[in-house]
């Protein structure tokens, strides 16, 4: 058994509890026993090594438009940054934000500092600047709407806003709505603005008249420098968080109404980093950072490396010029997500396996002969194979690469295979949620295994429960099948103001995920459904297909729809059973065929098209995001019903766990017909 079952733990209802296999007892060694808040985490990282590097970033030329070599700044001078620029910040907060409203979190009221801007070092010294005075982050999402931005600031109290430049016009533009703001901060130097390439569209003037705009809108503008040589000139006392205090709110995507904002304390994302740095152990690591930070997943990454003794090298701001940051940086650990995988596989597979005449012959070669030593248990490296073939592809990654960790959706376990043995590397996948900092199971390093997602982190629990009205119980044969539960001092501290949705989000001690997973016979935690009918699609987004049925249900054409998508896709598709009333004359009418029946006109592929059309554009009219209009869809001239095929229930809602499998080869086929568009 990969994973430890704690005997005589399983209850009515209740599975088994599952435990990491090394550390059975749910206790570690701890890495850093001084550090039980980030704060401290993040100085005993500089005092282990005061001069070893810290913080990476690509200098830009302005002249040439050209990425120079990484530049870096060690651990001594990264604290001396934070030292600065958080006593600066108190005294903004001071002369500027002295009547912010304040969050309360159990006995104690605290300040929040927004941070809104793509991954960069000063993205970091932001935050743990905020921590130096017990000040908790909240991240707005690079690509955020204006209504989520307003909501969070406000839902947040958010008084101060750390930003890259190109943000503070959007800032500005939302200021009327924005009650809350005083202070927009601005990463690039008013002065030297254009060592940024997403600042580049800035001039002199421009910039003065975002002085004057802030201005008008009673916003103080100042810039990250100056604050840096507020706080050197007039050095205030720090009030270092404790670790029961909040740490930051991550707001979740708010695709089934508004963002909800999971608090999470110093005490918990201090475990995390302490946890991951078990399951994930590189030594030193030079980490690529290049997923949001907004979300927990990464900068969990990082503040694990602050464990391992590692450095980060942030990407230059564009994900299609990874490969080149990569080479620069040369790094020896990366995180992505499938999306990118996917892409990866895509260009690495053109270039090997699909490539013509002898060389394609020799990695087919190489890449089969690695993959049946892979499934023999016999590793993803070979002595012949590396040597002529995968030492050159690792050179897409700079060549030192020795970990990659996939989070945030599953990955296929045909791409996760091919991975690691055309690039001879550790891959370990990752799930868990933004209410458990993304710490809650990940594959095992020796792991030669894929398509499930491993055992709990150190230090962490999980266990199932019983869904009766999904059949899911965790009596089930061969393998317990449930709810998946997660416990441990990772999980948050609640929604902030929203006392219903955190109750609903507990079961006891237990953080409820939504997702049903299964316990494999070898110990491993396998995802194979969702409870709410909320999906996450191949890139990562959330759906909240009931919310899409509603929208789509408004075209007069159709009378049933039943919106589909996968974790291994990216698109939506759907089920359509059009209205014969409204549908049948219009289709003839588009067809030409007078005394055309409903079933004949449902098989017709020119008014499938059209009817999907329509559809895209209902969706569009009503301000559906990209990923949530369909791409395909299936007529049925049957409707849902009770009792005839039983896709609803007694209240006429949608069974969806019988759809999926009613539906079935339709849905196969759709996603089959899109694939083989996109690989024309």
């Amino acid at each position: 058994m990969k994973s430890f079952l704690v005997p005589d733990s399983a209850e009515p209802g209740y599975s088994a509890i599952m435990r990491n296999p090394r550390h059975p007892s749910n206790i570690f060694p701890d890495p850093a026993p001084t550090a039980s808040t980030l704060d401290e985490l993040f100085r005993f990282h500089v005092h282990a090594q005061p001069a070893a590097r810290f913080m990476g970033t690509r200098k830009y030329n302005p002249v040439t438009r050209k990425f120079l070599d990484y530049a870096f700044v060690s651990r001594q001078e990264a604290l001396q940054m934070v030292e600065h620029f958080g006593a600066g910040l108190d005294l903004v907060y001071q002369r500027h934000a002295q009547d912010a409203q304040s969050v309360m979190h159990g006995t104690n009221r605290q300040l929040a500092l927004g941070i809104y801007s793509v991954n960069r070092a000063e993205w970091l010294l932001a935050e743990f600047g905020g921590f130096r005075s017990n000040k908790f982050s909240v991240a707005l999402y690079d690509t955020l709407g204006a209504e989520s931005v307003e909501y969070i600031v406000e839902h947040a109290h958010v008084s101060v806003i750390v930003c890259s430049l190109d943000k503070v016009p959007r800032l500005l533009r939302l200021r009327d709505r924005l009650p809350s703001l005083r202070v927009i901060i601005s990463m690039d130097a008013f002065a030297d603005h254009a060592k940024n390439p997403a600042a580049l569209p800035f001039t002199v003037n421009s910039i003065r008249v975002l002085h004057e705009w802030a201005a008008a809108k009673d916003v103080v503008l100042i810039d990250m420098p100056q604050v840096t040589q507020l706080g050197q000139s007039t050095p205030t006392v720090a009030r270092p968080p404790k670790p029961s205090d909040l740490c930051t709110i991550c707001y979740t995507s708010g695709t089934t109404g508004r963002p909800k904002g999971a608090m999470a304390t110093h005490a918990s994302y201090t475990f995390s980093a302490k946890s991951a740095s078990q399951s994930t152990p590189v030594a030193n690591p030079v980490y690529l950072s290049f997923l949001p930070l907004a979300h927990c997943y990464e900068r969990n990454n990082i503040y694990a490396g602050l464990v391992t003794g590692g450095c980060v090298g942030f990407y230059s701001g564009d994900v299609l010029r990874i490969s080149e940051d990569a080479q620069a940086l040369r790094p020896t650990m990366m995180a992505g997500v499938p999306r990118l995988y996917n892409r990866i596989y895509d260009r690495i597979a053109a270039a090997t396996i699909y490539a013509p005449g002898l060389s394609g012959v020799i990695a087919r070669t190489a890449i089969r002969q690695k993959l049946e030593r892979l499934e023999n248990g016999q590793g993803f490296t070979h002595p012949f194979w590396d040597r002529i073939v995968c030492n050159k592809i690792r050179q897409f990654f700079g060549g030192n690469l020795e970990m990659l960790i996939s989070g945030s959706a599953p990955i296929d376990a045909k791409v996760l295979s091919f991975l690691r043995v055309a690039l001879a590397v550790t891959i370990v996948e990752g799930y868990a949620s933004t209410e458990c900092n993304a710490s809650a199971t990940v594959t095992l390093v020796d792991e030669q295994t894929a398509g499930h997602v491993g055992v709990p982190y150190p230090g962490m629990e999980v266990r199932l429960r019983d869904v009766p009205e999904m059949n899911y119980l965790v009596t089930d044969k061969p393998c317990a099948r449930g709810e998946v539960l997660i416990r441990g001092r990772c999980v948050f501290a609640g929604y902030l103001n929203d006392a219903d949705q955190t109750r609903a989000a507990f079961d006891g001690e237990w953080l409820v995920t939504g997702d049903i997973g299964q316990f494999n016979a070898d110990g491993n935690l396998k995802i194979i459904d969702r409870r709410k009918n909320i999906l996450k699609l191949s890139h990562g987004e959330y759906v909240a297909v009931e919310h899409l049925e509603t929208v789509y249900s408004r075209c007069p054409l159709i009378q049933n729809i039943y919106v589909h998508g996968d974790s291994l896709e990216s698109s939506l598709v759907a089920v359509v059973v059009p209205d014969p009333e409204t549908f049948v004359p219009w289709a003839r009418k588009i067809s030409g065929r007078s005394t055309a029946k409903l079933e004949e006109l449902c098989g017709d592929e020119q008014i499938v098209g059209a009817l999907l059309v329509e559809l895209r554009v209902l969706g569009r009219e009503t301000r559906l995001q990209g990923f949530e209009i369909l791409k395909a869809i299936h007529c049925d001239p049957v409707p849902f019903d009770i009792e005839g095929n039983g896709l609803l229930t007694s209240t006429f809602k949608l069974r969806r766990d019988l759809a999926k499998k009613y539906y079935a080869a339709q849905i196969q086929q759709m996603y089959g017909k899109l694939k083989a568009e996109e690989a024309k």
